[in-house]
């Protein structure tokens, strides 16, 4: 029985290892040609999991199998900074810092109707969680209804906005002198881009909302009631594969007609928002190209941004220009205003 044991441990721990070199792959395939390898690389948290816990088991064991776990895990360390930050450091945030935040704030609102009253409350409790988190001067926000930007711009002192009608905003203390849109079609995401005058010179500030998978009620679905011997528990997990295989075509889209914006920009740029794809992803390669990843810098334990059912995604982002300086980076986790958490970054120009 134990011979039988260690033997199904063993093809569990190829099984393993086999994916995480798929998932380290994911970065360098276009999911228009292999959209299936993505899962791999959204999965790639809960592989590495098991990789350090099999290790684990085999060191107990005194089996080679450990020493394979964790050189997988070695090989991939770029991607496991990408998940989690290492930053130790406390390093002091000089006043001429500018604080920046992004925050997909599409469940704000808990009520099925939004009245006035319901708006003035939320946006009052939001300003002040923003005052207590950093006060920051440039705010992105996604999934952001018209009449909620506009009171919260008020409360916080936004003198500037920038918002084209479709959920994504940016907000700033600072002028902003120009901005627009990344065309992506018909599709309720959207990016927009917008130039603001900081300390004399103009920095480019995208805000990014890439293609939603919107499958999480399906999701909620199968994890909280799906019985893997019920016929209706599979047609939701095909569901589930399908639609997000699907999305993952349309942000690789997404992602190269704003890699091709961004290349053509002569400002500095920092790029904000919900990409809707972890750092093992198409989409995060070829984002953040040539810029720095602010948690990756300066971000300490686990860059978790999504709050839904699915545990230890980090799919929100602040990338910089690596000309600047960046000076913390955290996740606000004691939020309630949303599925996702938000991300605080300090940065000097």
């Amino acid at each position: 029985m134990q011979s039988l044991f260690r033997q199904a441990l063993r093809i569990i721990s190829a099984v393993v290892m086999t994916g995480t070199l798929l998932a380290y792959a994911c970065p360098m395939v276009n999911p228009a040609t292999f959209k299936w390898l993505a899962f791999f690389g959204t999965a790639f948290p809960w592989l590495l999991l098991f990789n350090l816990a099999l290790g684990i088991w085999w060191s107990w064991r005194r089996n080679r199998f450990a020493l394979y776990h964790f050189g997988v895990v070695l090989l991939g360390w770029q991607f496991v900074s990408g998940f989690i930050g290492f930053d130790l450091g406390r390093d002091t945030i000089p006043e001429s810092a500018i604080t920046i935040a992004t925050h997909n704030i599409g469940e704000i609102f808990r009520e099925k109707k939004i009245t006035d009253e319901i708006n003035e409350k939320r946006a009052s409790a939001y300003a002040r969680y923003l005052e207590e988190n950093g006060n920051p001067d440039v705010l992105c926000t996604q999934e952001t209804t018209g009449k909620f930007y506009r009171v919260l711009a008020e409360k916080m002192g936004y003198a500037h906005t920038f918002n084209l009608k479709k959920g994504t905003v940016i907000l700033s203390r600072y002028p902003i002198e120009a901005g627009g849109d990344i065309p992506f079609g018909k599709t309720a995401n959207s990016t927009l881009w917008a130039d603001v005058r900081i300390a004399n010179q103009l920095i480019r500030f995208y805000n990014v909302h890439l293609q939603s998978n919107r499958v999480t009620q399906t999701t909620e679905k199968v994890i909280g009631k799906g019985e893997l011997d019920e016929e209706e528990t599979w047609h939701d997990i095909g569901f589930v594969l399908d639609r997000v295989g699907n999305a993952t075509e349309v942000r690789a889209e997404q992602a190269q007609r704003l890699r091709e914006h961004m290349l053509a920009c002569k400002h500095p740029i920092v790029l904000c928002g919900d990409f809707n794809d972890t750092p093992n992803s198409y989409v995060y390669a070829l984002l953040s190209e040539g810029l720095t990843d602010t948690f990756r810098e300066k971000g300490l334990g686990l860059g978790t941004t999504f709050a839904g059912v699915l545990p230890m995604l980090r799919i929100d982002y602040v990338l910089a220009e690596k000309s600047f300086t960046t000076y913390s980076c955290r996740v606000g986790r004691d939020s309630d205003f949303s599925d996702h958490y938000p991300v605080f970054v300090a940065l000097g120009f």
